[in-house]
């Protein structure tokens, strides 16, 4: 960055750690009353701190701020530090409850030895602790200088550029101007009807954004700016609707289900593409319980219109984590999705799903990502009927196969690849493209 324009002084980047220590700065002289909390986010294991649970313990801090004149930091480690005036240690003790429930598989929750102190948290009072708590923001500050220092010194391999205005208005203009029906996937939803039985429930239709990088913007980051990527993911939204609504489907899907953003409920291409389909096939739109989190109203007032025009509304994005701190039952929607993972076959862990979804009811619970039959095995034992997956994909093709008088010149991977499709090369490589829409009823499952 040229110094110039700034008389000539080379400008520091501003980051979480250097606001935090400017902030330590300022309550130096005004430490009455004041606390801290810093949550230890980066010494969980790295397969638990993913970016939803890390935003979903953010927002959970967010109300002290308002109430009790707070500051709250999301750390480039992904440590939360809170900094607040007069806050009831109650309240405090609550919130981080609820927060070991949510990172309750790693053993930095797990209860420490006395003199070993708390690893999960350290809570300070800066009328007796400030300078602990300053020192700490230094050496935060300081380790952050060193390793963007470092990372800057290093050879790294050409990085995509980062998701910008300009940068955006070109995926823009990309996108205008191709047919992405290429990049639009599909994945069907089953319900087992008994143990020997079972039909398509829906059919998810959703946008692959690898693809999409792939052919319009190889060389740009499209999830580095998350505001960007949701204006980006507002306009994908509307090509989706456009493509599905004028797509030669041969067999239309018994309904559809769509992962929409709130905002789009309200647009005309969502209305171009209900009339469409209204009376023909049903209407089930996803939403993402992180975006439910960021919009709570925003959720409501779109599940209420969808139910208003017969359509329905599912949360995704639960999980055996997720579900020991989040009440289903409280969003009302008509389907539920739970994440497979392989945890779940422990005998605790299936109580506590079957403790929290009990009230919602596993008529209305898809298991996903159900990669194999041990998974639909283990939802079967559980009450849950509806499944969608990887298995239950290859499941679907060789049903299809088996009636397939050119099945002898194409492999179960090629076919499952072919009905992930709605338009393309991929789908012109089948001896019998119609039934790629057919998705007949499936037997023998048991």
């Amino acid at each position: 960055m040229s110094a110039g324009a700034f008389g000539g002084k080379p400008q520091e980047v501003v980051t979480p750690e250097s606001l935090l220590y400017d902030a330590a700065e300022r309550i130096g002289r005004l430490r009455q009353g004041r606390i801290a909390l810093h949550l230890h986010l980066s010494r969980l294991l790295p397969a638990n701190r993913g970016e939803g649970r890390i935003r979903i313990a953010f927002r959970m801090f967010e109300s002290m701020v308002s109430v009790y004149r707070g500051q709250l930091f999301l750390l480039s480690n992904s440590d939360i530090l809170l900094i607040c005036k007069d806050a009831p240690l109650a309240e405090l003790d609550a919130i981080v409850y609820k927060l070991r429930a949510l990172f309750a598989t790693d053993p930095l929750t797990y209860a420490d030895a006395p003199e070993e102190g708390d690893r999960f948290v350290t809570l300070y009072d800066l009328e007796i602790d400030y300078d602990r708590f300053f020192t700490l923001c230094g050496e935060l500050l300081e380790e952050t200088k060193r390793a963007r220092a470092a990372a800057a010194g290093r050879d790294a391999p050409p990085r995509r550029r980062p998701l910008e205005a300009t940068t955006l208005a070109g995926v823009l203009a990309g996108i205008d101007a191709s047919d992405i029906a290429g990049v639009v996937r599909r994945q069907a939803s089953i319900r087992i009807l008994d143990h020997r039985s079972a039909e398509v429930e829906f059919q998810e239709f959703y946008m692959s954004i690898a693809d999409l990088q792939k052919a319009l913007a190889a060389d740009v980051d499209l999830l580095s700016n998350r505001w960007l990527f949701q204006h980006l993911s507002e306009v994908l939204d509307q090509q989706v609707l456009g493509v599905l609504r004028d797509a030669d489907f041969r067999v239309l899907p018994k309904a559809f289900s769509l992962n929409l953003n709130m905002a789009t409920i309200e647009t005309e291409a969502f209305q171009r593409f209900e009339a469409r389909v209204r009376g023909r096939a049903g209407l089930v739109v996803e939403f993402q319980l992180v975006d439910v989190f960021n919009n709570l109203d925003g959720f409501f007032r779109a599940r209420d219109q969808l139910r208003a025009h017969g359509h329905k509304a599912l949360l995704d994005g639960m999980s055996p984590v997720t579900l020991q701190f989040i009440d289903a039952e409280l969003f009302d929607t008509d389907y539920v999705k739970l994440s497979w993972s392989a945890d779940l076959v422990d005998d605790i862990r299936t109580a506590e799903v079957q403790h929290a979804l009990g009230p919602v009811g596993f008529d209305k619970v898809i298991l996903s990502r159900c990669d194999s039959e041990t998974a639909v095995s283990w939802g079967l034992s559980v009450g849950i009927r509806m499944f969608q997956g990887h298995f239950l994909d290859r499941v679907i093709s060789a049903t299809t196969m088996a009636g397939c008088d050119h099945a002898g010149g194409c492999t179960l991977a090629q076919c499952t690849q072919r009905h992930g499709v709605i338009a393309g090369p991929l789908r012109g490589e089948c001896g019998n493209s119609h039934r790629l829409d057919l998705f007949p009823p499936l037997s023998a499952l048991g």
